[in-house]
């Protein structure tokens, strides 16, 4: 498993859903990965927003 740091918005969802069958009584870890899914998201579209011209992605 990757270190939180370096996992995406879908890997984080996809790790809280997994918490949820596995250990639903772990409400720090939960905490953990919810805190970090939003600290990534945070990231992610900072990162959308600040690009421009030729970093753009391009839709097909």
């Amino acid at each position: 498993m990757k270190p939180l740091g370096e996992m995406t918005t879908e890997e984080l969802a996809e790790a809280l859903e997994a918490l949820d069958d596995a250990r639903p009584e772990d409400t720090a870890l939960r905490l953990a990965l919810y805190l970090e899914l939003r600290r990534a998201a945070a990231e992610e579209w900072l990162f959308e927003e600040g690009q421009t011209g030729a970093e753009a992605p391009v839709d097909a």
